[in-house]
């Protein structure tokens, strides 16, 4: 952890993507984050936790020792913001394992994806099941740290995306999204284009489809 700090200390502690190991674009795009933004400290499809420790879970899955979903480091209590306009379909406090967790269903992208996601690891929740939610919206506080094997360690926000919810069910990943077959990468579907995600706005319009970053920026 205090190597960690290190590195957010001398990268300024916003608009970067966190690289351990000279890992490069796990995720298939280089990405551009916004300087303002909240970093990126673990990709999609990132061999590495937020630590820089490697992975294990999801054997016999393309996902196999790499990340499901792109993890922000934010600090305690910040506001986590709806990424577009939808509908959230599920809630989950103190899940064994991520802890409190909202589900989100975005609608479908441009191309006809349909769009779920799960924001794992959050602290209080502003949002119930079956509430209609606006971009931008503060649907949570960021959590503190979650002391399990699937908290990596540090507090942060999992964003994670699938494109069906069958066989949904379990705990962690699986209770809202179902099985790694379905997930998606997150960077496909920005406001920005592939690979360029964008800091919410108020009154600025949006493509519908598209999501902005699901944390706020500074």
């Amino acid at each position: 952890k205090k190597k960690f700090n290190s590195l957010l200390e001398d990268k300024g502690n916003t608009g970067f993507v966190l690289r351990y190991h000279n890992e490069k674009s796990p995720s298939g795009y280089v990405i551009k984050i916004p300087k303002n933004s909240p970093p990126i400290i673990a990709d999609f499809k990132s061999l590495y936790g937020v630590l820089g420790g490697s992975r294990s879970f999801y054997e016999g899955t393309a996902f196999h020792k790499k990340h499901g979903g792109i993890d922000f480091y934010i600090e305690i209590g910040s506001p986590i913001l709806a990424a577009g306009d939808g509908k959230v379909y599920g809630v989950k406090k103190k899940d064994k394992c991520v802890g409190n967790q909202i589900a989100i269903s975005f609608g479908k992208s441009p191309n006809g994806t349909s769009l779920y996601a799960t924001h794992m690891h959050v602290g209080k929740i502003y949002v119930k099941k079956g509430e209609a939610v606006k971009r931008g919206q503060i649907i949570a506080d960021a959590g503190k740290e979650v002391k399990t094997d699937c908290g990596g360690g540090i507090e942060h926000l999992h964003f994670h995306m699938s494109n069906s919810t069958k066989k949904a069910g379990g705990w962690g990943s699986f209770r809202f999204l179902g099985p790694p077959k379905f997930w998606i990468n997150p960077h496909e579907f920005w406001t920005g284009g592939k690979g360029q995600p964008e800091c919410f706005v108020e009154g600025k319009e949006y493509p519908e489809g598209r999501l902005t970053l699901p944390v706020a920026c500074y």
